[in-house]
C-alpha cells in the first residue's frame, strides 16, 4: 500500500480527531426570562442651557460666548448644592450661496441638583442671558442603586420559581442553570416645558421659576437565561 503524503495524512488525522468532530447537540434545554419592576421617585433635576452668538468673524462671537459662560459658571458655583459641567463648545460657519457670511459660536452648560426650588431660581436668573435646551427629572445614581439589589433579588426569585414550575410540568426531577444574564433599565431625563421656557426667556429677562413636579418613573431589572432539565 502506497503511503499517504504528509499533507494528506494530516488532513485524514484532523478529520478523525475529536476536535474536528461537531459538538453534540444539546437537548432538554429551556430558555426563559423574568423581571421585577417598581416606581421610583425622580429626585434629580437636570437642566441644560446654552450660550450662542453670531458675528462676521469668529473672534467676536467667541468672546461673547466665553464671557456669558464665565458669568453663568461663576453664578452656578455660588450654590454648592448644584453640580455643573460645561459641554460642547462649537464654532460653525454661516453660509449664504456657498459663501461664508459669518460665524456662529455656542456652548452648553449642564446643571443638576436635588433641590428643585434652588435650581429653578438659578435657571430663572441664567435665562436672562442663556437659553434652556432641556429641563427634566431623572433618578439619581444613589436612588437607583438603593432599589437595584432588591429588584435583582426579586427577579432572580421569579426566574427560579418559573424554572422549577417548568421542570415539574415536564415531569423532570430537577434542572441545572446553564447561563444567566441580568439587565437593569437606565433612566433618561424627562423633558418638561422646553419650548415655553425658551420663548419666555426671549420675551422677558425677568423670568419666574418654572413650576415643575418630579413625579416617578419605572425601574426594571430583567433576568434571562437557559436551564437544562434532568434526563429522568
Amino acid at each position: 500500500m502506497r503511503p499517504l503524503p504528509i499533507p494528506a495524512l494530516l488532513i485524514a488525522l484532523c478529520m478523525t480527531s475529536p476536535i474536528a468532530q461537531a459538538e453534540p447537540l444539546q437537548y432538554n434545554r429551556v430558555s426563559l426570562n423574568e423581571s421585577a419592576r417598581t416606581e421610583v421617585d425622580n429626585d434629580l433635576l437636570v437642566v441644560v442651557l446654552s450660550a450662542q452668538a453670531e458675528g462676521h468673524d469668529a473672534a467676536a462671537p467667541a468672546d461673547e460666548v466665553n464671557r456669558l459662560m464665565d458669568w453663568a459658571v461663576s453664578l452656578s458655583r455660588s450654590h454648592p448644592e448644584v453640580k455643573l459641567q460645561t459641554l460642547g463648545y462649537q464654532t460653525h460657519a454661516i453660509y449664504n450661496k456657498d459663501k461664508i457670511r459669518g460665524w456662529r459660536v455656542s456652548q452648553s452648560l449642564r446643571l443638576e441638583s436635588r433641590d428643585n426650588r434652588l435650581l429653578g431660581d438659578l435657571v430663572a436668573k441664567l435665562q436672562s442671558q442663556l437659553h434652556v435646551q432641556s429641563l427634566g427629572y431623572e433618578v439619581s445614581d444613589e436612588q437607583r442603586r438603593g432599589h437595584l439589589d432588591e429588584l435583582t433579588a426579586a427577579a432572580i426569585a421569579r426566574f427560579q420559581a418559573r424554572a422549577k414550575h417548568i421542570t415539574e410540568s415536564l415531569g423532570r426531577t430537577g434542572f441545572r442553570l446553564v447561563n444567566l444574564q441580568i439587565n437593569d433599565s437606565r433612566n433618561h431625563p424627562m423633558p418638561l416645558a422646553r419650548g415655553m421656557m425658551m420663548e419666555a426667556a426671549k420675551a422677558d429677562f425677568s423670568v419666574a421659576p418654572a413650576t415643575i413636579e418630579a413625579g416617578t418613573q419605572e425601574m426594571t431589572v430583567s433576568v434571562s437565561g437557559e436551564i437544562e432539565l434532568s434526563e429522568n
